[in-house]
């Protein structure tokens, strides 16, 4: 397991299904969404995804839009201000042979789900897998809760599985 995925799993974060499953969705280029409070420690992991990613394959670390028109294997979004946020991912999705990094949080709230639809009229995300960690406190400790994998289908539902 990957030493940065493997830090979180010893810190009881998450479990080691769910670190072998990050990292083998990385591995996939799967897009990946890291989702909760910053207080979940939604910040620390989605640096560490990043970072695999970076490791590993042609990455863009994205500050506005123009980083899109980049060739990359993974866009890396962290949470922007003063921009387009959701209109940047989904920018992004929209991509071929592209994934994405990206976080939602209180503060960059973004609606994957409404994010799809949109590039479903457009004709773009059909089929690109993106990976959600839900990140939330419990008993004051940070907890990956839940991974749903959502598929934007070519009749234009988001199939969602729960991993």
């Amino acid at each position: 397991m990957n030493p940065m995925i493997k830090r979180f799993v010893d810190q009881g974060m998450m479990t080691e299904e769910q670190g072998e499953f990050i990292e083998e969705a990385i591995k996939r280029k799967d897009s990946i969404v890291v989702s909760g409070h910053r207080s979940a420690g939604i910040r620390p992991l989605m640096a560490s995804v990043m970072g695999i990613a970076k490791s590993n394959f042609e990455s863009v670390q994205v500050k506005d839009f123009d980083s899109l028109e980049k060739e990359a294997e993974f866009y890396l979004i962290p949470g922007l201000d003063g921009v387009d946020f959701e209109g940047i991912v989904s920018e992004a999705i929209a991509k071929e042979d592209a994934a994405f990094i990206s976080v939602k949080e209180p503060e960059h709230p973004i609606s994957i789900m409404k994010i799809l639809r949109q590039n479903f009229k457009k004709g773009t995300g059909i089929g690109k897998k993106i990976q959600t960690i839900e990140c939330v406190k419990v008993d004051d400790e940070p907890k990956v809760v839940k991974i749903t994998e959502m598929v934007l289908n070519e009749k234009g539902r988001v199939d969602r599985q729960d991993q």
